[in-house]
């Protein structure tokens, strides 16, 4: 069984004359310790993907499913237990709360269910990330890509199914987003964890095992093992064919 699937998914926004459908009958099995990107041109139905994977949106026609869980059929309440517990978010904000500690950034999934966390697993990721030493400040004595690797250990804290990156480097210097990269490979290679990622970058998208191109809600093409050249041509096609 894969980490998600999508069975004849379709999303429609608006109504009567005014629709857009930003998913058009998409069909696919996202498999269990991969990394995929996702990319398209502007429009194209990356983040609607991305959210109807997630639990943040429901898809007008078809399934989606986490694992063994049918998303659309749950209630909100139950929908929102799955999204905190078995998803992580990694987004281009890095949607840190000021008044919190990196620690307690990290942490807040876990206090927010009710849960203690697992003292090795937090030290383990912030060693491996690289802020042990910065877990007490809060994030604006952080640097950005500090900031963001703080958000990448709070969407690995639960042990998710599904970590969830939207444009994560979008806000980052070129070393920085090198970084934060390499720990996004490194998270599904010695974490296990499987993940999803929408990119306007090729090399972002170079750090993936294959990549989905979404053109006008459809998945136009693959790309297994992309390297950034390969990426950026293909693109270019898409885009002049949009």
């Amino acid at each position: 069984m894969g980490a998600v699937g999508f069975s004849g998914v379709s999303r429609i926004y608006g109504e009567g004359d005014v629709t857009v459908a930003a998913l058009r009958d998409v069909t696919w099995t996202f498999e269990q310790r991969t990394f995929t990107a996702v990319m398209g041109p502007s429009g194209s139905g990356k983040s609607t993907l991305l959210k109807c994977a997630a639990g943040l949106v429901r898809p007008t026609a078809g399934t989606v499913r986490l694992g063994d869980t049918s998303l659309e059929e749950l209630p909100e309440s139950k929908l929102a237990v799955v999204r905190r517990e078995r998803v992580g978010f990694v987004f281009q904000e890095f949607n840190l709360i000021p008044a919190l500690t990196a620690r307690e950034n990290i942490t807040l999934p876990l206090r927010l269910a009710g849960r203690t966390g697992d003292e090795m697993w937090l030290e383990q990721i912030t060693r491996r990330t690289g802020i042990q030493d910065r877990l007490f400040h809060r994030p604006d004595e952080l640097s950005g890509g500090q900031q963001q690797r703080v958000a990448l250990c709070r969407a690995l804290i639960n042990r998710p199914d599904l970590v969830c990156g939207d444009e994560p480097t979008g806000a980052l210097d070129s070393e920085s987003s090198r970084q934060v990269m390499t720990l996004l490979r490194e998270a599904v290679d010695e974490f296990g964890q499987t993940l999803v990622l929408v990119t306007h970058d090729p090399l972002a998208a170079s750090y993936a095992d294959q990549v989905l191109f979404l053109v006008d809600g459809t998945i136009a093409d693959t790309m297994d093992w992309p390297t950034s050249r390969k990426v950026a041509e293909h693109m270019t096609v898409l885009v002049g064919q949009a």
